[in-house]
């Protein structure tokens, strides 16, 4: 028997090659002389360019995408192609200058142009069924389940760059463990020369523990924080402690506090860049030292909470991209756009919080969460942390930012592995936290000088039916810049997942959902989705006959009807990964907290954040799709009748029309996409017309017919 497995092991190594066989000559690692990330292209904003406050990036490139004019009097057409772009040579977009000094150097983030982008890879084809079978046969089952021919080709065919889009619910996991099942097998490497990458402790435990359950080895599966720790405990700064997060954000706040209570200069600039109705309300009265803050103002409470957080936020980020005050001027001044004033009075108000920030680390000489990427840089260029591995995979790369970019890119200077990475475009959605789509979008120009990269795709999912599959799909792919996939259910059974339900106040969509619930199965898995937490007033503050009790910890929910249905509220950022059977999405709404969000972005944290597409609400819509894919039997948009989302009108009149019998849109703002609104002039009903929702920000109106 082991003979036999040894013969096919040696036959599907002459077929399949090794993986130095597989590789190109050119993938040798860059000498140190290039650099490539670090000396970025340096360009200069032309005098009286301006962009807005969502345009501004690290590194501006050209347009990804041009916007099109509207087709119709509904909701404009999105851009069809992108803009082509290359990177100059061997480096990535966005490039983050780290300084291998000190933090107090700074380290400036500048924008380059490039004239092309990048043509979209082409994915690989299957492999012939006679190597998809004895791959299989070397792999075995994983998780008690035989892989598809997609995983295996993407397995077994896997080069020295490897990108694995793999669609909602199709097995990214199981995918990653029957590589290292594949690589163990064919002792390709051992288990410590394997590193499993993700994004949360949560996702990283449990691909550890799947990770043991399906090749009976214990593998390195860890966060990207976490390897930074190793790397700097292991290394000069090993006795350094982590400083906790909750600790520095207190400091913050209570320097905020402190300063905005005793400093009158730094009291007006905080009510200066409130709305102008506090600034006149309070500007006067808070320049007397005995001046007492409006603590029993709800206004003055909601922007100075907003103040405090955007401080911590823009801080954080300054420490991610290790960058400083200075650097943070500099960038101002040559990206700031019609934005400079603003954020010079921003980085005012920040810089005392961010000196009492860095005090707090200082101090004791500890690691701070949001700097500790910056710091194993740092030992690795130093040659203070080696690192042991031969393979590197990369869970959920669809969210990696540039710093976790740089420092994969340092181990891969210092010595060269093999990079397999498994992600979907179509979910990126933490842009606020850092996370770079242009990174899985451009992979095989990020990575080039290790050779080219070979990308499949899988596409077979069993997690909601084919109707949601086609609606969610053909929504998502209106986006042009992102891979198109093809998502499929193997059972070809008719269904109907998607329902719109609509009321034209809160209290009409709250009877809906209750009349919804009434027809679910008793002991059904239930998931009510906001796209923020106020969401959940929509059950919370009509349910005058008591029928929910709602823990406000946890989000579950508990319905007096049916106790034994498993309700529980979340956000979408939240939801990400997770299923259920019935999913409610409560804000299918416009106006400012609708879905897209019109929330403006601090220009100053645009700064430090990637480039937003020029293809309008492009996260929004890929945070919507993630939305319609978290079920598993149907999904109910619980629709605001007299001010819908523009993501309504899409669906209604592109997409999947059927779903909206009996719940009727109003017409549709040909400018802003928002809804009409039927106005009286004056107080005469007889002069009648249209008025856009979006008011005062579109002015669009138009005549009754």
């Amino acid at each position: 028997m082991e003979g036999s497995a040894m013969g096919l092991l040696r036959m599907l190594k002459n077929m399949l090659g090794s993986d130095d066989a597989t590789r190109p000559a050119t993938t040798a690692r860059p000498t140190a002389t290039a650099e490539p990330a670090s000396q970025p292209t340096q360009h200069q904003q032309q005098p009286g360019q301006h962009r807005q406050s969502q345009s501004v990036r690290p590194v501006q490139s050209t347009q990804r995408a041009q916007r099109q004019s509207p087709k119709s009097t509904r909701t404009p057409e999105p851009s069809k192609a992108r803009t082509p772009q290359r990177y100059a040579a061997a480096q990535p977009r966005n490039a983050l200058r780290h300084t291998p000094s000190s933090h107090s150097a700074q380290s400036p983030i500048v924008r380059h142009r490039q004239s092309q982008r990048p043509a979209k890879l082409v994915p690989q084809p299957l492999l012939p069924k006679e190597q998809i079978d004895q791959a299989r046969a070397i792999i075995g089952n994983i998780e008690k389940h035989e892989l598809s021919d997609e995983q295996i080709s993407a397995i077994a065919g896997a080069g020295h760059n490897t990108l694995v889009l793999a669609g909602a619910g199709t097995g990214k996991t199981t995918t990653i463990i029957g590589y290292i099942a594949w690589l163990l097998a064919t002792k390709r490497a051992g288990p410590e020369e394997i590193l499993v990458l993700s994004f949360t402790r949560k996702s990283a435990d449990e691909m550890s523990q799947r990770i043991m359950a399906g090749t009976g080895m214990t593998i390195r599966a860890c966060t990207f924080h976490s390897l930074g720790l190793e790397i700097c405990r292991s290394s000069t700064i090993a006795d350094r402690p982590i400083i906790d997060g909750h600790a520095s954000n207190t400091v913050v706040r209570e320097t905020f506090e402190r300063l905005l209570e005793r400093n009158i200069p730094y009291r007006l600039l905080a009510f200066k860049l409130m709305p102008k109705e506090l600034f006149d309300k309070y500007g006067a009265a808070a320049r007397r030292e005995d001046f007492h803050l409006p603590t029993d103002d709800y206004a003055f409470n909601q922007y100075r909470q907003n103040l405090i957080e955007n401080a911590q936020t823009i801080i954080q980020h300054m420490r991610q991209n290790n960058i400083g005050i200075d650097g943070m001027h500099t960038l101002n001044e040559r990206n700031g756009g019609r934005h400079i004033g603003r954020n010079r009075e921003m980085l005012r108000l920040v810089e005392p919080l961010y000196a009492a920030y860095t005090d707090n680390f200082r101090t004791t000489h500890g690691i701070d969460f949001p700097g500790m990427i910056v710091d194993a840089i740092q030992c690795v260029k130093s040659g203070a942390y080696r690192h042991p591995y031969k393979y590197v995979l990369i869970d959920e790369y669809q969210d990696m930012s540039r710093p976790r970019y740089a420092l994969i890119r340092a181990l891969r200077e210092q010595r060269d592995f093999t990079l397999f990475c498994v992600g979907d475009d179509w979910q990126s959605i933490y842009r606020f936290a850092g996370s770079d789509i242009h990174l899985i979008l451009d992979f095989a120009d990020s990575w080039q000088a290790w050779g080219p990269t070979r990308m499949f795709q899988i596409t077979t999912t069993r997690r909601f039916r084919q109707s949601l599959i086609d609606a969610s799909g053909k929504f998502i792919m209106r986006d042009a810049n992102l891979y198109a996939k093809h998502l499929r259910n193997p059972n070809d059974k008719r269904d109907y997942s998607l329902k719109a339900l609509g009321g034209a106040t809160q209290e009409e969509r709250f009877e809906a959902v209750v009349a919804q619930l009434r027809k679910l199965p008793k002991a059904a898995s239930v998931l009510l989705l906001g796209r923020y937490n106020s969401d959940l007033n929509l059950i919370a503050r009509n349910d005058r006959d008591g029928l929910f009790r709602i823990d406000q910890g946890t989000g579950s929910i508990a319905f007096a009807e049916k106790p034994e249905m498993n309700i529980t509220f979340m956000t979408v950022h939240k939801s990400k990964g997770l299923q259920y059977d019935f999913v409610f999405l409560l804000c299918c709404s416009g106006g400012l907290k609708g879905f897209p969000s019109a929330i403006p972005e601090e220009p100053l944290l645009g700064l430090l954040l990637p480039e937003v597409e020029r293809m309008p609400h492009a996260e929004e819509r890929r945070l919507f799709y993630v939305a319609m894919t978290r079920c598993r039997k149907k999904l109910f948009f619980v629709v605001d009748q007299t001010r819908p989302s523009r993501f309504m009108y899409e669906l209604h009149d592109r997409i999947c029309p059927n779903v909206f019998r009996g719940v009727k849109l109003p017409p549709q703002c040909p400018n802003c996409g928002e809804a009409l609104r039927l106005r009286h002039a004056g107080s005469d009903p007889s002069r009648s017309f249209y008025g856009c929702t979006g008011y005062p920000n579109c002015r669009y109106t138009r005549q009754c017919r």
